[in-house]
């Protein structure tokens, strides 16, 4: 499912300070098929799952932080045996992703949600050890959960072990 990203050659800065990939030109000039194809998805699955990050993030801030633990989360799900193998069994599983109806997520997606998608594929594909985020929640509601001390861009994340088969590919 995730491969490889094509990473290209100018450097941009754009909303991001922990990840940095290379782009040949400003990040808002990025076509949605070059978007998708540096996430290693489809261009449907690239706006559903940046759609429904934009939607379940805090929009008051213009980090990244919380929407990349959104995808990343989104990602784990696809990964992870427990859950279905696609993002848009993921993302349409019941009961799970309450912003999406009828297949498609109730917000447009943004730059900051964009790119915080791609930066969670690059996160997962750098090698580095990245948190194996399973659920998030808004603040207030742990339901008696261990989502941590802190929140992280207006949500509480919870991470799990993998499952087994997970595991062994890590």
């Amino acid at each position: 499912m995730i491969r490889k990203l094509a990473l290209l050659v100018a450097v941009t800065t754009l909303f991001s300070s922990t990840f940095s990939f290379k782009l040949e030109q400003p990040f808002e000039a990025v076509s949605l098929e070059d978007r998708a194809e540096l996430a290693g998805m489809t261009a449907e699955e690239f706006v559903l799952i940046s759609s429904v990050v934009e939607a379940e993030s805090d929009r008051t801030t213009e980090s990244t932080e919380g929407r990349r633990y959104i995808a990343l989360c989104i990602l784990c799900r696809v990964m992870d045996t427990r859950f279905p193998d696609t993002i848009t069994g993921v993302l349409t599983q019941r009961g799970q992703f309450s912003t999406v109806r009828n297949g498609h997520s109730v917000t447009n997606r943004t730059d900051l949600s964009d790119l915080a998608v791609i930066e969670a594929v690059e996160w997962i594909e750098s090698g580095e050890e990245y948190p194996w985020v399973l659920f998030f929640n808004c603040r207030g509601y742990n339901y008696g959960t261990p989502y941590g001390d802190g929140a992280i861009g207006g949500n509480y994340f919870m991470t799990l072990e993998p499952s087994v088969e997970v595991e062994n590919e890590r």
